[in-house]
C-alpha cells in the first residue's frame, strides 16, 4: 500500500457528460421549482390564526429556496464542466504548437 494511485486530469468527454447529467438534473430541478411555486401562488392559506399563517409562509419560503438554491447548483456546475473542457481542449492544442 505504499504506492500512490496516479490522479490524471478527467477527459473532455467525462467532463461534457458530468455536465449534461448537472443540466439534466438542473433542467428538472427547474420544472419542478416551478410547478412548486405555481401550486403554492394559487392556493390561498385557509387559517386565520396569525402564527399558522406565518409557518405557512415560511415553509413555503423555504421550499421555494431550497428548490431555487439546488437548481442554481447544479447550473454552475454544468457551466463549470464546460468551460473545463474548453479550457482542456485550448490548452492541448496550444501546447502541441509550441
Amino acid at each position: 500500500m505504499t504506492e500512490e494511485a496516479q490522479i490524471q486530469p478527467p477527459s473532455p468527454f467525462k467532463n461534457l457528460t458530468g455536465a449534461a447529467i448537472a443540466a439534466t438534473l438542473a433542467t428538472g430541478l427547474y420544472s419542478f421549482t416551478n410547478m412548486v411555486a405555481h401550486k403554492l401562488a394559487t392556493s390561498p392559506l385557509q387559517t386565520t390564526n396569525t402564527l399558522a399563517n406565518r409557518l405557512a409562509t415560511l415553509v413555503r419560503t423555504l421550499l421555494l429556496a431550497i428548490g431555487t438554491g439546488a437548481t442554481m447548483i447544479f447550473a454552475v456546475i454544468a457551466v463549470g464542466l464546460v468551460l473545463l473542457t474548453f479550457k482542456q481542449i485550448f490548452t492541448s492544442l496550444f501546447s502541441k504548437a509550441q
